[in-house]
């Protein structure tokens, strides 16, 4: 741990914003992996497409200014509308429901919906809405739930890629640093 120390007090010594810096990029480059990472997965667990778990994410990149820098993912966990899904097909099913009739099903993408239909809401919204029952509200709008899949994804990966890339991408920014300032000092 003596040379480690050593070896930064000594990088400190040519420039000072020169460790900072490149602990910022490794920092942020290793935020980027895991959002490509939790996005690959969230989307292969909900069948929702990669681009829209990933329009859900904001990575707030950490700066070399801080004593720790640190990068920022912020995340929407709410549910996902199936309006965004994309565009919606309705099908006559030969099933027969309880009533005897037969019913309508709404496909959207991989997913199918039934006894769906489309409708704009009171405030000027178009969802998917589901009939539920005989309560008092009968519809409910459907969505996907995301929230579960998502923190338990982020958290995972974001723990284990600190333990596994964190060394390797500091390394490499140092080394990237360092080679900037010499070429500039040459």
């Amino acid at each position: 741990m003596w040379g480690l120390n050593q070896a930064l007090n000594n990088l400190y010594e040519l420039d000072r914003q020169l460790v900072p810096r490149a602990l910022a990029q490794a920092v942020n480059r290793v935020a980027r992996r895991v959002i490509t990472r939790c996005t690959r997965e969230v989307a292969k667990q909900t069948r929702v497409p990669q681009k829209l778990v990933r329009q859900r994410v904001r990575l707030r990149p950490a700066t070399p200014g801080h004593a720790d820098p640190t990068a920022r993912l912020v995340v929407n966990r709410g549910d996902l509308p199936a309006i965004s899904l994309g565009t919606a097909r309705l099908q006559l099913s030969r099933r027969k429901t309880v009533a005897g009739r037969h019913g309508s099903v709404l496909k959207i993408g991989r997913f199918t919906f039934r006894n769906a239909f489309i409708q704009q809401l009171a405030n000027g919204r178009w969802h998917v809405l589901q009939r539920t029952g005989r309560s008092r509200y009968p519809v409910q709008v459907v969505k996907i739930p995301l929230s579960g899949p998502l923190t338990e994804s982020y958290q995972k990966q974001s723990r284990q890629l600190l333990e596994t890339d964190m060394q390797a991408e500091l390394a490499a920014a140092l080394r990237q640093q360092l080679r900037l300032y010499l070429r500039k000092r040459v």
